[in-house]
């Protein structure tokens, strides 16, 4: 499994490079495949009760406390690759049992061994991906973050849908020949997550190491703590989390809204989903230039009020007057979610590279990823709890003397409280730093100002403002004091392994 080294030389960086991109392709693959609608439908078909599937759904969240063993291997090992390889390897051995599970008679012992699977392996795979995240996020020149994890994340979501309709036309085909024994399917299924998985591995091989700085006598008190202490990034782990938790308080219940609230059938909420993917993949080649030639922070500007323009116009679908239409509303609307969320992901991930401090980004990526681990996984909970308690709310207005009248229910209450919600965690934004912010009007052409070159060289000093400007304004304003900082090449990557 050695390649040969130094990551320096152009050819195995090259060759890293591309490897990066294919592991996103089989991994995106592999979590389809094995997670999400899948294994849910397979544990149904096995008899689980609905507190067994939250019970799947909390695991991978709970598992993301691994990343803080994680960080203390890294710190003692020093060597993340070999690290990565092993704890992946490991976990995704373990999806073998999946692959046995529709085949048993006995239901009950199906759905202990998925739950013994998942449960020993997402705490590997968390480690492998926190130390996949420092280990790559080094390896990826500053200047091409938006062009190799742009390219990533589209193929990705190519590969993610790809395998999506062929799992779907595997479980048809089963159905049609074994019509008595639906679980079955499921076996052939997961045994394509593992094929995919393998194909992963064999790519993080291809991608060469990069040397740690020599370890340092470490107070781990005062190591775990540092991401909290650097002002800058603790404002961005603020942000992310608050944004997490607006996404996942929403995303989760499109789905239900439709077919429970709407009465549409699952296919037509399969057809929107892949509509959005689609769409994501479309966007971001934009995303990843305008995230080079500007700054992350200008794309997440731009497209999270993109993103809250969804669950408004949701709301608006709904209504009586807008019923002939809905169903093409929908499709829009899924198109405009889709692009904002590509560019969400994408500027989210690289905006956390950047100012991850080089030889520090383990911990400092274990602390982001913990931090939105938690806040993604407790907002589905919130917003069933919140969807319950609107349940029987009615609120009718009448706009222009009764001539235009807008009624609310349950789901659209929601959906605006969730808006408000995006709304006061998109403010936070503004108190995130990064080198190159110029604000959105400046891409619009209301500026003449250029963007700030980025830094050069590997370990190159860069002079970043004390303060940047709100987000919204035309020009960055021109600092009175500044700080001298080194690059930071490291952080936090849209799709870990």
């Amino acid at each position: 499994m050695q390649i040969p080294e130094p990551a320096s030389d152009g050819a195995v960086m090259r060759r890293g490079l591309s490897a990066l991109v294919w592991d996103g392709v089989f991994s995106q693959a592999l979590g389809v495949l094995a997670g999400g609608t899948f294994l849910t439908g397979c544990a149904l078909e096995l008899g689980a009760s609905p507190f067994f599937i939250g019970l799947l759904v909390a695991i991978p969240y709970f598992a993301q406390l691994a990343h803080i063993p994680a960080v203390i291997l890294v710190e003692k090992i020093r060597r993340r690759r070999p690290l990565c390889l092993a704890s992946t390897l490991t976990a995704r051995a373990l999806l073998l049992p999946l692959v046995l599970a529709p085949l048993l008679s006995d239901h009950a012992l199906g759905l202990d061994l998925i739950l013994g699977a998942f449960a020993l392996l997402t705490p590997l795979a968390a480690i492998g991906g926190c130390t996949w995240m420092s280990w790559t996020c080094d390896l990826v020149p500053h200047d091409r973050l938006g062009d190799v994890f742009g390219r990533r994340q589209m193929l990705s979501t190519f590969s993610g849908i790809m395998a999506a309709l062929l799992g779907g036309a595997m479980l048809g085909g089963w159905a049609h020949a074994f019509p008595a024994w639906h679980a079955g399917g499921y076996a052939g299924i997961f045994a394509l997550a593992v094929l995919a998985a393998m194909a992963s591995t064999w790519c993080l091989t291809r991608m060469p190491e990069v040397p740690l700085p020599p370890a340092k006598q470490r107070d781990w008190h005062a190591l775990f703590t540092h991401p909290f202490r650097d002002a800058n990034f603790r404002q961005l782990m603020i942000f992310l989390g608050c944004w997490q938790f607006v996404a996942n308080l929403v995303l989760p219940f499109f789905a239900v809204y439709l077919i429970q609230g709407l009465r549409y059938q699952i296919t037509t909420a399969i057809a929107l989903g892949i509509v959005s993917q689609l769409a994501s993949i479309a966007a971001l080649p934009l995303w990843g230039k305008l995230g080079d030639r500007y700054s992350n922070r200008t794309v997440i500007a731009l497209c999270a009020p993109l993103f809250l323009a969804c669950p408004i116009g949701w709301t608006l679908a709904a209504q009586p007057a807008a019923s002939a239409l809905a169903l093409p509303i929908f499709a829009g609307l899924q198109v405009l979610l889709g692009a904002a969320t590509g560019g969400l992901d994408l500027a989210c991930g690289n905006i956390a590279l950047k100012l991850a401090p080089r030889g520090e980004a383990t911990v400092f990526l274990a602390a982001n990823g913990l931090l939105k681990s938690l806040c993604a996984g407790c907002a589905p909970l919130v917003g069933g709890l919140l969807i319950d308690q609107f349940k029987g709310c009615n609120l009718t207005f009448a706009l222009a003397d009764g001539a235009i009248s807008l009624c609310l229910q349950a789901w659209q209450i929601f959906f605006l409280i969730t808006c408000l919600l995006g709304v006061l965690a998109l403010t936070r934004l503004g108190a995130v730093k990064e080198e190159g912010d110029i604000g959105i009007w400046a891409i619009l052409g209301w500026s003449r100002r250029r963007p700030a070159e980025a830094p050069k060289g590997i370990g190159q000093p860069f002079v970043q403002p004390s303060d940047s400007a709100p987000i919204w304004e035309g020009e960055a304003r021109e600092p009175l004091d500044v700080e001298v900082h080194s690059p930071g090449l490291t952080g936090e990557v849209p799709i870990s392994p």
